[in-house]
């Protein structure tokens, strides 16, 4: 029986590993090219819509304060108006919607913002190559989300309160005035 001799090349670990951290870069960088690509096509659709949602927000705000006057218009126009009592309702419906106008152009900045801050801590998380870091990034983006809620409802409950008191207040006055009215009659 012969023996065969097999060749066996000596492989340098040293070697192996280095060309499998190169594979791991180089596909990282494919990543994170791939996002940032995908990031910036998604922040400028994304900020397009938003410059479209709040011009037809404004838009439409006008065009209901327009309608407003228009019906107002109509009704004083009629026999059935009383200025005394239309007058506050008019004042509360102006001010109901100077407010709720406030209010929803701080609704569309505070998530406009939230958006944007996701889309920087996400291009901060596929930039970053250590993977407790990427925790931190996460964990900062965390709390201080929660912590912006948080004040966002607080500003938001104080913009509502303040509504709430603006609208109700011209009723009270007419109230008061009816009372008064009332009590000299009586």
């Amino acid at each position: 029986m012969t023996k065969k001799t097999t060749a066996t090349a000596a492989i340098d670990p040293t070697e192996v590993t280095k060309e499998i951290e190169d594979m791991v870069v180089a596909g990282r960088k494919s990543l994170q090219d791939a996002f940032a690509t995908s990031a910036e096509a998604a922040e400028k659709a994304f900020k397009s819509n938003t410059e479209t949602f709040k011009t037809n927000y404004e838009k439409a705000v006008a065009e209901g304060k327009s309608g407003f006057e228009k019906v107002v218009k109509t009704f004083e126009d009629s026999q059935f108006y009383d200025k005394n009592n239309s007058e506050a309702f008019v004042k509360a419906s102006n001010s109901a919607a100077e407010k709720s106008e406030k209010i929803g152009a701080a609704l569309i900045d505070f998530n406009t913002d939230r958006v944007q801050e996701a889309f920087n801590v996400a291009r901060s998380i596929a930039e970053t190559e250590d993977v407790s870091k990427i925790v931190e990034i996460q964990s900062e983006f965390a709390r201080t989300s929660a912590q912006t809620y948080v004040a966002e409802a607080n500003k938001l409950n104080s913009m509502v309160v303040e509504a709430t008191k603006s609208v109700l207040e011209p009723f009270g006055a007419q109230y008061a005035a009816s009372l008064d009215m009332f009590s000299k009659q009586a």
